[in-house]
């Protein structure tokens, strides 16, 4: 009687320091590179496996203590606790926690047509330059995804016998309605790449889907840095949307100068002006102040949410649809529209 229930106790401990309190431990493998997906707006995830899983899966939440960078295959473990009643509609049921890093390995991947962001600049022999569709071939789900004018889109690819050939299947996405010119780019676009056979060739930042006779239906560019730099630079940038409500925000806005590193704007109260650096798609702002008028309502509320983003170091932003957007811990927190 006394070994069963030292037995019990023992099995009753062991279960305990796996669960306790809704928490268990998990081991992760995160992937070198984020792609594009869908939550509550458009944002990028992680690909991670679990112990024993053989595909990738998207991870759409955030790992406190945990900072990924790209370019780098991740074994960690992980406390997965259960969010406590009542959780907020666009937060996950649970929250996680890094408990170490096992190990983090370097993989030197060839910058080619995959895993990379490209806008489209050419469809039938038509030229295109508004930004509005672009897309990311990722090799390890066998997707491509994207936008397509106006929503969101993924479509399954599968890799034929000859180097960078694909067939494509029928894609998917989002049904938001949007202005005239974006819908038939959409239309086009989705009868362009809708179960057809692709030759996909790359010459230096160009990327071209060639059909079975060797003709371009698709052109797209992946943008350099300093190509991004300048359209933002050129370009007024107003506050339409911050913490996926989207509203006039009155006066709020910014404006880079790229020349000299310095960023100015309005905070939908004061004015604001300081400096900034960045790290491939990472930013940073520094030596920030303001004027001092006095807000109330609504302006304060914007300025106090604009002001935390602006301070935070973990921002990262990137250029889609003519916005210019920014993220924190993978959730887009602002974004901005071009304005005159």
């Amino acid at each position: 009687m006394m070994k069963r229930l030292k037995c019990m106790y023992v099995f009753v401990v062991v279960l305990l320091s796996t669960f306790t309190y809704g928490q268990e431990s998990l081991k992760m493998f995160v992937k070198e590179n984020k792609v594009p997906c869908q939550g509550v707006g458009p944002m990028e995830c992680l690909q991670v496996k679990y112990d024993k899983d053989k595909e990738w899966q998207f991870f759409y939440d955030h790992i406190e203590g945990f900072n990924f960078e790209k370019g780098n295959r991740y074994e960690i473990m992980v406390t997965r606790t259960k969010r406590p009643a009542p959780i907020p509609a666009d937060a996950s049921a649970y929250q996680y926690k890094l408990k170490s890093v096992i190990s983090k390995t370097p993989v030197n991947a060839e910058k080619g047509i995959y895993n990379t962001k490209m806008i489209l600049t050419q469809l039938n022999g038509k030229k295109i330059n508004n930004g509005k569709a672009f897309i990311t071939i990722n090799d390890e789900t066998g997707t491509i995804s994207g936008k397509n004018g106006c929503n969101n889109f993924n479509v399954k690819y599968t890799k034929l016998s000859a180097k960078n050939q694909i067939k494509t299947d029928s894609p998917m996405g989002t049904l938001m309605a949007c202005d005239s010119e974006s819908m038939k780019l959409e239309q086009d676009f989705s009868a362009a790449i809708t179960k057809k056979k692709f030759k996909i060739v790359k010459k230096n930042n160009t990327v071209q889907f060639k059909n079975a006779k060797n003709k371009v239906v698709m052109e797209f560019s992946i943008p350099t840095q300093n190509q991004l730099w300048t359209f933002i630079g050129k370009n007024n940038w107003k506050l339409i949307a911050l913490e996926n409500v989207g509203q006039d925000y009155g006066k709020a806005s910014i404006k880079f100068n790229v020349a000299e590193k310095k960023v100015s704007g309005n905070t939908g109260c004061n004015n604001f002006f300081g400096t900034y650096e960045t790290s491939g798609y990472n930013i940073s702002f520094d030596k920030l102040a303001t004027t001092e008028m006095a807000c109330i309502g609504e302006g304060n509320k914007t300025e106090q949410k604009v002001l935390s983003y602006l301070n935070n170091k973990d921002l990262r932003f990137d250029v889609a649809d003519q916005t210019l957007n920014f993220y924190l811990n993978d959730k887009l927190v602002m974004m901005f529209g071009i304005t005159k």
